[in-house]
């Protein structure tokens, strides 16, 4: 089975995988990819170089960074599951699909999800205030041009095969996964 996970900044995608990986899911992480370039081009791992970067990456895989993460790693190691995380965009979304995967989605309260960052701090792209927290959610979640090419994860939501709401517990999160993967026959 094959996963493409999108949500809101801060909303539980990295629990999600770090559970589906427990059960036997190769990692793809579009945000470790676009980290590892940043670093190649001297540029900050900030959410603001992210994007750009990730946008420039589709001249050559129309799939954007998942499609890269896909060709150059995933095709090699041919797992039996997998979950390509973070989905931006619409066209990530279809090249999940075009090979035969499904997309999840996991949302959360704007201001559940800034706590959660705040008290993770996962490097440079979470030391931010609310201000930016609000601006930089706006521009992943609602895209600024082209739809299937900018980041719009509302729009990838809207498209997801199942959405996980986390405005709950941990324990509450998990069993909609369990829930969505019993239904798609991966609960093994």
């Amino acid at each position: 089975m094959i996963i493409g996970l999108t949500g809101t900044i801060g909303s539980g995608k990295g629990t999600v995988t770090k559970y589906l990986k427990e059960k036997g899911f190769v990692h793809y992480s579009s945000s470790k990819l676009l980290g590892e370039l940043l670093e190649k081009e001297g540029k900050a791992k900030i959410r603001d170089n992210f994007s750009p970067l990730a946008t420039s990456l589709q001249e050559k895989y129309p799939g954007g960074v998942v499609e890269k993460n896909y060709r150059e790693k995933y095709v090699e190691e041919q797992p039996e599951h997998a979950v390509f995380e973070a989905i931006h965009r619409q066209s990530e979304a279809r090249f999940i699909k075009s090979i035969g995967g499904v997309v999840w989605g996991v949302d959360a309260d704007l201001q559940t999800r800034y706590q959660r960052i705040t008290e993770r701090r996962e490097g440079e792209k979470d030391d931010t205030t609310f201000e930016d927290f609000k601006r930089q959610s706006r521009i992943e979640e609602e895209g600024g041009g082209d739809s299937t090419r900018d980041n719009n994860i509302r729009a990838v939501i809207t498209e997801a095969d199942v959405v996980l709401t986390n405005d709950g517990t941990v324990e509450e999160l998990l069993a909609q996964v369990e829930e969505a993967l019993r239904n798609y026959g991966a609960n093994e």
